[in-house]
């Protein structure tokens, strides 16, 4: 008998790449890991009572996968609650309820793009995105962000994107917000080349100062724009409640395709959102987390800027979970943030979210879990790293 040994379990050539590419994107949720909220701030009590009041009479219909684009009252309250806080143009038929941005992204690039059409991606891209869209074959052109945002040159206009990736109310990693003059220039854009955006309103729910911009989407007067949402930063990551709002001509095949490939659920935590949602306990809890972060934005600015002085410059637009500080073209950003987790803080280095041969060197520290009376000490020791880094 043959006793030579089965060849060894192979994936494919797209599997490979995805394992290769995302084994680096783990880490541990420690202080200033980007995108992690406080979750001690949580109101547990009142979501357990909301969810129980639904477990104690558990409908057949709240136990079953549910119905195509999600419960019917959660995507209403999100159409209600859109239109008022982000000037989305939208009715309860355009909305679905998914399983978060990734799923969002990944139904978008299955019913609205082929293997090999062009994806437009802001450069420095959200990573999350950019594996969705190498998942399903797409090429990628790395669009330079600058301060008002993706900024196309003169041999990106020559291209034909079928999708264009943004980030505009704040712009993940680098932390910028879009202009209205830049919104404006590729929502023309998309229509005159019959591309679709993907706005991920990420973060839009925390603006410090002033008055955010319209979305993109309250601005498109050609339907040429996708928006997704999440609950994971405004509630908490593990929730996995995300939502779409797709152009009314969309509506159906995209509600036909979440039902047939994804197969909904978790009906109970949908009605309880809904709940918290029409109740007005959702708009009070972005308040206080708003003014809760915004504090701690400044403290660690505060704390961050007499340690580094002129050598580095710390974002400062006011809005988000997150900040970047901007470092010497000469700098190892990377093995700072390895010597930061070295002292037990989670930063990541800018130049990893670039796709271009040119990346800008830095640090995207998230604020919102570290609490309000350690931000100024780990501000410092973060600080620290980053000087001594910078006499190397």
């Amino acid at each position: 008998a043959d006793a030579s040994p089965p060849p060894p379990a192979r994936l494919s050539g797209r599997g490979e790449k995805l394992a290769r590419i995302a084994a680096g994107e783990r880490y541990e949720i420690q202080p200033f890991a980007p995108g992690d909220p406080d979750f001690s701030i949580f109101p547990f009590k009142l979501w357990q009572r909301l969810q129980n009041k639904y477990w104690r009479d558990a409908r057949p219909e709240l136990l079953d996968y549910g119905s195509a684009g999600g419960y019917l009252p959660l995507r209403r309250a999100i159409a209600d609650y859109l239109r008022v806080s982000r000037a989305v143009r939208v009715t309860t038929d355009q909305v679905l309820i998914t399983a978060g941005t990734q799923q969002s992204l990944s139904l978008s690039a299955q019913l609205l793009a082929d293997a090999g059409d062009l994806a437009w991606v802001e450069d420095p891209c959200y990573w999350g995105a950019r594996r969705v869209f190498e998942a399903h074959d797409l090429a990628l052109r790395a669009i330079p962000v600058d301060a008002e945002g993706m900024n196309p040159q003169a041999g990106d206009w020559a291209t034909d994107p079928r999708l264009i990736y943004l980030t505009p109310s704040h712009q993940y990693p680098k932390s910028v917000v879009m202009s209205l003059s830049r919104r404006r220039l590729l929502l023309d854009l998309a229509a005159r080349k019959q591309a679709w955006i993907l706005e991920d309103d990420y973060d839009s729910e925390f603006r410090y100062t002033g008055r955010p911009l319209s979305s993109l989407q309250g601005l498109d007067a050609h339907d040429r724009v996708v928006y997704l949402g999440t609950f994971s930063k405004v509630l908490y990551p593990g929730i996995k409640i995300g939502y779409m709002v797709v152009p009314p001509a969309l509506a159906g095949a995209f509600k036909s395709a979440l039902y047939d490939l994804q197969r909904p659920g978790q009906m109970m935590l949908q009605a309880a959102l809904a709940d918290f949602i029409e109740q007005g306990y959702f708009a009070t809890h972005i308040r206080k987390m708003r003014l809760l972060y915004g504090e701690r934005r400044e403290l660690l600015r505060k704390t961050l800027k007499p340690i580094l002085g002129d050598a580095a410059t710390i974002s400062s637009e006011e809005s988000g979970l997150h900040l970047a500080i901007l470092l010497p073209p000469d700098c190892d950003d990377a093995e700072l943030a390895r010597r930061a987790a070295d002292e037990g803080l989670s930063v990541r280095a800018l130049s990893t979210y670039y796709l271009g041969a040119q990346p800008e060197r830095g640090l995207v520290v998230g604020y919102a879990y570290v609490p309000p009376d350690k931000i100024a000490y780990y501000g410092r020791i973060l600080g620290n790293v980053i000087k001594a880094g910078l006499r190397r």
